[in-house]
């Protein structure tokens, strides 16, 4: 059922049970020698590869995300463990089929975040939160085949508000190689698109779209 494991995953493994047991053992072990710990929250650093797809639902039309980076800590304050870090995710490109595939449309997304990754974990459930501007440019369209380029302003051309993007992963298991989660959101409209701004609301804004990444330790 679980396979073989390779050494080296083994290794890396164990070394990351290994860390993150006797940092929070010796967390443990301040807090209690010292009371002016108590109170201090321990953080260890974490760093994660992420990839993963979101789907729009008005389309149906996937889009590939990542390999991006996750850099930050595992904050322990007393009884409460939570996760903080910055998210980095390259361009991604994004193909629209429509009338039964006949009309094509070709465009590069980006999910910039605005702020931090934040997250808290309850009851075996890893609940992250953050918010992302998604813009969009070298829009390319045609019958058959998107040959034909849409004017938009480079770096313009975004949501009139931030993606709030909630992800859960369930039972999750600090210790894994691998963390999935997955999550629901909205994509608002746009503006600062030229003349793409209602074709844009109207093929992809909307409620219901999906989202599912997975964070691969990197230590």
């Amino acid at each position: 059922m679980f396979g073989r494991t390779r050494p080296k995953t083994a290794r890396r493994r164990l070394g990351t049970v290994v860390a993150l047991t006797s940092a929070i053992a010796v967390a443990g072990s301040l807090a209690a020698a010292t009371p002016a710990f108590a109170d201090d929250p321990v953080e260890i650093p974490v760093s994660y590869t992420v990839t993963g797809k979101a789907v729009v639902k008005k389309t149906g039309g996937a889009l590939d995300l990542g390999p991006g980076q996750l850099n930050g800590a595992l904050v322990i304050d007393g009884d409460n463990v939570g996760i903080r870090g910055n998210l980095s995710l390259p361009p991604s490109t994004a193909n629209i089929s429509l009338v039964s595939g006949v009309f094509k449309i070709k465009a590069r997304v980006r999910i910039e975040p605005t702020g931090p990754v934040t997250g808290t974990l309850a009851n075996g459930d890893l609940t992250t939160r953050s918010q992302a501007n998604m813009l969009i440019d070298n829009i390319v369209v045609g019958l058959f085949w998107p040959v034909i380029p849409l004017p938009t302003v480079p770096n313009a051309c975004k949501t009139v508000k931030p993606l709030d993007l909630t992800l859960i992963s369930k039972n999750v298991d600090l210790f894994a190689e691998t963390i999935p989660s997955s999550g629901v959101f909205t994509i608002p409209d746009f503006k600062d698109c030229f003349i793409n701004d209602l074709a844009l609301g109207a093929l992809i804004s909307g409620p219901g779209n999906t989202i599912n990444l997975n964070m691969k330790s990197n230590l």
